[in-house]
This record gives C-alpha cells, structure tokens and sequence, in this order.
C-alpha cells in the first residue's frame, strides 16, 4: 500500500527559471519535476491549480511535471480522482514501480539458464559427430557468416591469428571479427594481427589496433601479405573469396575451412610473415622507418609492368594515395618515367630494401 507523506519543513518560493538546491541534472531529472513534488509534500492534498499558483508556473509547465511525477508513482488520486493529488514516498513508488521489472528480469534469466542447459545436453554429441561436419563451406549469406564466425570466436581456448592485406577494404566478416576477437583477449587468449605497413598512415586502423594492444594482442605490419584470413587455435580458418571486381567487398564469398590440416598451413603462413613483419609499437607516428621498404616494393611491382590499381590493392592503398607515392618516388629519385624510376632505383640500392 502506498504511504502518503507530508513535509514539515518551510515552505520556499521559487520561480519556475531557479534551479533547485537539491536537483541532480547528471540523473536526468526534471528541476521543475522535483520543486513540485516538494510543493506537494508541503500539502494534504494539491490540484493543478493550487501548484500553478504557488509556483507562479503556467498550468501547461505544472501538468508536464505532474506527468512525470505520475510516471514516477509519486503522486496518486485523490479516492481515484485526477484533479486531487497526494504526494507518495520514493520507496513506496520504488516497489510499485520496479518490482514487475525485476520479477520479469528474474524470469528472462531463468528461461535463458534453462535454455543454455538444454544446449548443453547436446554439445558431447555433437563434438563426437564433428568429424562428420562439412570440412569446407564457402557462402555469401552474411548472417551464416556471423553466426559461424561467432561460433569459432567462443569456442577458441588459445590462439587467434589474423592477416588482412588491405586497410581501405576491409570485408564485412572482419568488421564483425572485431568484438569477438577484443572479447577473446579478455578471456586471454593470444591473438596477433598482421596489417600492410600503410595501416601505419591510416589513422582509424591506428585507433583500433591501439585497443587491441590495450587489451593483450599483438600488432605487426609487413609487405609481404597476399592473403586475407583469420584463424582460430590453428584448427578453423575463415578466408575471404575476391570476386576481382570489389576485393573484401560486401559481395564477396567467404570460404569456411573446418579442416584442422589446412588451418595449420595458413598458420604456419601467418608465421613465416609475422617473423620479418615490424611490430606497431603505438608510441611511434607515421611509418616509423617502414615507409623506404613500402615505396621499395611500389617500385619494384612497378619495373614488373604491374597495373597501378593491382600496386594499389597489393599494398594496401586507395589508388589516389598511391599516386602520391608514386610522384614522391618519381621526385626522388630524379626520374622522368616509371622505367627510368625503376633503372635509378636499382643504381641507388633502393630496391634492396624490399629483398
């Protein structure tokens, strides 16, 4: 039963622009809302009328505040009436108000043990089966994807290795990668990411990779990554398919390797990379002495003939940055062609730098 109280403290005037001595605006309570309810504690009863004379308010600004107050439970009828109003306590407002909620949130959470038990009782079965499962799937369905990539993220216990060439395209599948590997960490498990040196210049892969060492993972950068994939304790791999027209992009297969075998040869890929890649140390800026290795490698793929957008998505660059690069490269080495760039960077030694 809800108790009506009265306040025997004096009664003050405020105008409806005074802030209230005892309002809390972090809480996001309404100043007005509380200088009501103190009016209210200060009579038997109260109408609309009353508070908007008291208050000095207009009847719009006392009808919102006791909407709220309602809202609250901290006012109630008078025998039922709308017009007459009794102020009731915060605690006798707090049972009526969040006592169904925390009764539903019991509910919900009982369900949910009761769920995860029934799950339960399949899981030896299907780890006895699981040599029967698809060894490959290769799909496009970006919810199947999730939900597999999900199912990898929780069951890893040890190790997660990730490589993606590309910082300007990152696929869907690593995008959702994200959480779940950060969410790995905390349960400690180890993880090492590989990125192109150009996610050295990019400042929102910068931003991420910085959380990731925060929270335990390993962040290294490198020229020599042609494959994007991630894997999970060496035994699932998820591997994106390139269509040739949008790499990474929202279209894109993703191939979904079960085979313990194979999981370990891309592991042992991410290895041989990670041993001469050069570690994102996040007190650095820029290239941090990686960038003569990056131009290096442009103008080699450059002396081969290669296309400028296949240089571009080979190292990890929009096509007008790499341009950039290109007429930097260009400057100096004092070049008038791309051919001529490539004869003075063998003169100069500038090609070993990428060997």
């Amino acid at each position: 039963m809800e108790t009506a109280v009265r306040s025997t403290r004096a009664r003050t005037t405020y105008s409806t622009g005074t802030a209230h001595p005892h309002s809390h605006p972090e809480s996001g309570v309404d100043e007005f809302a509380l200088l009501v309810y103190e009016r209210a504690l200060g009579h038997d009863h109260v109408t609309p009328g009353l508070l908007a004379a008291e208050l000095d308010a207009s009847t719009h600004s006392v009808e919102q505040a006791l909407n709220t107050l309602r809202g609250l439970r901290l006012l109630k009828g008078v025998d039922g009436s709308d017009r007459e109003l009794v102020a009731v306590s915060p605690e006798a407002a707090q049972l009526e108000l969040l006592l169904p909620l925390e009764s539903a949130i019991h509910d919900h959470r009982r369900r949910l043990a009761g769920v995860k038990g029934q799950l339960l009782s399949f899981m030896k079965v299907f780890d006895d089966n699981r040599q029967h499962r698809e060894s490959v799937v290769v799909t496009d369905d970006r919810r199947e994807i999730a939900l597999r990539l999900r199912e990898a993220a929780q069951n890893c216990a040890s190790e997660m290795l990730l490589m993606q060439p590309c910082v300007t395209q990152e696929p869907p599948e690593l995008v959702q990668a994200r959480p779940l590997f950060a969410e790995a960490l905390r349960r400690g498990v180890q993880g090492r990411v590989l990125y192109p040196h150009t996610a050295r210049g990019d400042a929102a892969t910068r931003s991420y990779t910085l959380r990731l060492t925060e929270a335990g993972g390993q962040v290294r950068t490198s020229r020599d990554l042609h494959a994007r994939f991630l894997v999970f304790d060496r035994r699932t791999a998820f591997v994106t398919v390139d269509d040739g027209n949008d790499p990474g992009g929202a279209g894109s297969a993703v191939t979904i390797i079960y085979e313990p075998s194979v999981a370990m040869f891309l592991g042992s890929l991410h290895d041989l990379a990670w041993q001469s890649a050069f570690p994102l140390e996040q007190g650095t800026s820029g290239y941090a002495g990686t960038l003569g290795e990056l131009r290096a490698t442009i103008v080699e793929l450059l002396a081969l003939g290669v296309k400028d957008e296949v240089i571009a998505r080979r190292v990890g660059l929009s096509e007008r940055t790499f341009r950039r690069h290109v007429a930097a490269i260009m400057q100096n080495l004092a070049a008038g062609s791309r051919f001529q760039a490539g004869v003075m960077a063998v003169r100069t030694g500038m090609l070993g730098e990428a060997a």
